[in-house]
């Protein structure tokens, strides 16, 4: 009797139990882009006054089980987009499923969808570790310096715009402390900004047009080709018809700057149009008014229209015509001959002109399979002075790519052949034709990305390069992703390249190309490389944080550098070094959003050497140690945002300067604010405003400026100093 009593309330509680869990209800959907439908991955969603919440996964799905019948408010949020609210009445068995558009308060998305593995994906999902500038940030620098993209990268973790010319204030991008020369700039996919256009292209080069910015660190020839040796950069234009955008600015600064840039696009039909025209113009101007120009003069004019045209369901054709016309001067600030004096003051000029013609074609037969073609002619001229010493040359390139992409259940299959032929020609009167030179490369390449395990992927590529006249080389590229939660991934990484040996080195930069002597008996530069990096991400409410970091080596065997000794004698002899360079070092970078405010900070450390005659020296104008850390407070509907950055460079070996072997470490702080007036928007911004400035240790140039006769000096630090920029921007988007 007393174990029926106690048998018959435990069944009596287990039928209570499982009909209080029956009636229980789920909460499941999808949360998208309201403008592109893309799933937002990460997004936060959260059941108000509970602790019930959850994220959404890789396609944006979410669901939330075992709910007590009753009226919820969901709340959905997601950085850079509107929070959204939901009421949701949840009925006994209920299984309710709900479709959650957020509208993006700016122009970030959370969904980066990138081209690094030369195929679309979201960069969650790449095992290649590729980092993506956002269209967010390349405005941020818009406002900074319209009339290059330069400050864009320079302000990268692992990247350092370096000042080839103090006198022309031209200049290349280093990455891991590599020679600016090592990394492959990409234009829409194309290398088209190198070569006779390297020194230049980066300043250049106009960031209006930019939808997104691709870095890839390390070698990685097996997909891009040589020059590929520390890293490749892909500028990104806006596709015509994508978004209708009109887009005009007008800036002007202290130092007698000025700017003005339009772009317009829009789509008619099956066609799309985008026209990007800028003209940039900024005298010379003398900070520490000791006669030379610190900043030099240009007057630039830039024409770039874009068509897209979509001739079918699966096919896509687009072309694109670039016009670019630079003159450029810098040295001293009066150019008149002093009476009784035999010679001029010095000074340097540079005229360049330059046209590009593209197409890119893209057929989809299947959702699986993709064929895309890629064609351009690049035609560059420089015409230029250094004091009395003249380069005149001409670079004519043409590239085709074609490339097939297919999706198996398991694989993902790339194939590819591409063809690059490279016309050089020194046209300085006086110069052996030896400094001219040809070469042709055609090339074969693959890619094969498929899943070891459920967490675990593995990328292998390689491309192999029949190159007149260096010969065959075979590049592979090993990449690996592991995955053990949504929000951690770790990605191992090890790839090979080669560099065609050129004169364009900075040695030949800094000094005009003037007594360049020929290339003779040189070798191609091979390199191997290697990095481990990790990436986490974290939502709590309000508050998201991204965390990377990053290990990193690469060996340089037979790296082309100036020889000591001919450079005393003003004369520059190129060969390869008889030993090593290496570059080994790690990065971290950090954002945190919380509400209205964003930072960033970022942290690099390189330790470069290069080994030469026995000898091991490291690599110079490389500082070991940076850092910078940037807030920014936005108000989207009141349309504010101010944003302060400090940037810190560390210590550096400098060569060829008489004051000094070692440089000073040094911060640089800016301030930019913006207001929005409908389609209007005024801004203004603060560089560099406590004034740092390389001159105020040292003169940028030793000799007699009035005779012609001088030496510029190594840069390792801001020339210009404290440049205040203000301004007006029209933008009128469909989502405004």
């Amino acid at each position: 009797m007393p174990r029926i009593f106690l048998v018959v309330p435990s069944i009596l509680l287990m039928v209570m139990a499982s009909s209080s869990l029956a009636q229980k209800g789920q909460i499941s959907g999808v949360v998208l882009d309201s403008l592109s439908l893309e799933p937002l991955v990460g997004t936060n969603i959260l059941l108000v006054g509970t602790k019930i919440g959850t994220t959404t996964n890789r396609t944006g799905e979410f669901r939330l089980n075992e709910l007590d019948p009753t009226r919820y408010v969901m709340r959905v949020s997601f950085v850079g987009y509107g929070r959204a609210e939901r009421t949701v009445i949840v009925s006994p068995y209920d299984s309710i499923r709900v479709q959650i558009l957020l509208n993006p308060e700016h122009i970030e998305s959370p969904v980066v969808v990138v081209t690094g593995t030369r195929t679309l994906r979201s960069i969650d999902d790449v095992p290649v570790r590729v980092e993506a500038i956002p269209e967010e940030e390349i405005e941020e620098k818009l406002l900074m310096t319209p009339s290059s993209v330069a400050m864009l990268l320079n302000e990268s973790t692992g990247m350092r715009v370096q000042t080839t010319s103090a006198a022309a204030s031209t200049a290349n991008l280093r990455i891991h402390g590599m020679s600016g020369r090592y990394t492959q700039i990409l234009a829409d996919g194309i290398p088209s900004l190198g070569g006779l256009s390297a020194g230049l292209s980066l300043t250049q080069l106009v960031p209006l047009d930019l939808r997104q910015v691709e870095v890839l660190k390390g070698a990685t020839s097996s997909l891009y080709g040589a020059d590929a040796i520390a890293g490749v950069v892909n500028f990104l234009p806006k596709l015509p018809g994508e978004i209708s955008e009109t887009s005009l600015l007008l800036n002007g600064t202290t130092q007698k700057g000025f700017d003005a840039a339009g772009y317009y696009s829009e789509r008619f039909g099956e066609t799309g149009l985008s026209i990007l025209a800028s003209y940039n113009r900024q005298a010379r101007y003398d900070v520490d008014g000791d006669g030379f120009a610190d900043v030099a003069q240009f007057e630039r004019t830039t024409l770039t229209p874009r068509l897209l045209h979509q001739v079918s369901d699966k096919v896509t054709i687009r072309t694109a015509l670039g016009l670019m016309h630079e003159n450029r001067i810098g040295g001293a600030m009066n150019e008149e001959m002093i009476p009784g004096a035999s010679s001029h003051p010095y000074t340097e000029r540079i005229s360049t002109n330059r046209v590009d013609a593209s197409s890119h074609i893209a057929w989809s037969p299947s959702e699986d399979r993709t064929l895309s073609v890629k064609l351009a002619l690049l035609h560059s001229e420089r015409d230029a002075s250094f004091g009395i010493t003249p380069f005149h040359a001409t670079q004519d390139v043409f590239f085709s790519d074609a490339q097939f992409s297919l999706d198996l259940s398991a694989h993902q299959l790339l194939f590819g052949s591409s063809l690059r032929v490279d016309n050089f020609d020194d046209r300085t009167p006086g110069i052996s034709p030896l400094r001219s030179s040809r070469s042709s490369v055609s090339s074969i390449f693959f890619q094969d990305e498929f899943p070891l395990l459920p967490a675990l992927t593995f990328l292998v590529s390689g491309r192999l390069d029949f190159h007149d006249p260096l010969g065959t080389f075979f590049v592979p590229r090993f990449s690996l992703m592991y995955r053990p939660l949504s929000s951690l991934t770790f990605r191992l990484g090890a790839g090979t390249g080669y560099k065609e040996p050129t004169i364009f080195v900075e040695e030949a930069e800094e000094i005009g190309f003037r007594n360049v002597r020929p290339l003779r008996n040189v070798r191609a530069e091979k390199a191997r490389s290697t990095s481990f990096d990790l990436n986490w991400r974290s939502i709590v409410g309000s508050l998201t944080m991204d965390w990377n970091s990053a290990l990193f080596f690469t060996h340089l065997d037979h790296a082309l550098l100036a020889d000591e000794d001919s450079l005393q004698t003003d004369v520059l002899y190129l060969r390869n070094a008889t030993g090593p360079t290496r570059s080994v070092g790690g990065e971290v970078s950090a954002r945190l959003s919380y509400d209205d405010f964003k930072v960033s900070l970022g942290y690099t450390y390189v330790y470069a050497t290069e080994g030469d005659k026995a000898q091991t020296s490291e690599i110079e104008l490389n500082p070991r140690h940076s850092f910078g850390v940037v807030v920014v407070w936005e108000k989207h509907k009141e349309q504010l945002k101010i944003g302060l950055e400090n940037y810190w460079t560390g210590r550096q070996r400098v060569p060829r300067n008489p004051f000094r072997t070692t440089t000073p470490s040094s911060w640089i702080t800016g301030l930019i604010a913006e207001k929005g007036f409908g389609n209007f928007r005024v801004f203004i911004n603060l560089e560099n405003i406590f004034d740092t400035r390389q001159t105020k240790y040292e003169p940028i140039f030793v000799g007699d400026l009035s005779a012609g006769n001088i030496r510029t000096l190594p840069v390792y630090g801001p020339l210009e100093g404290r440049v205040i920029n203000a301004g007006i921007r029209f933008v009128m988007k469909p989502a405004d």
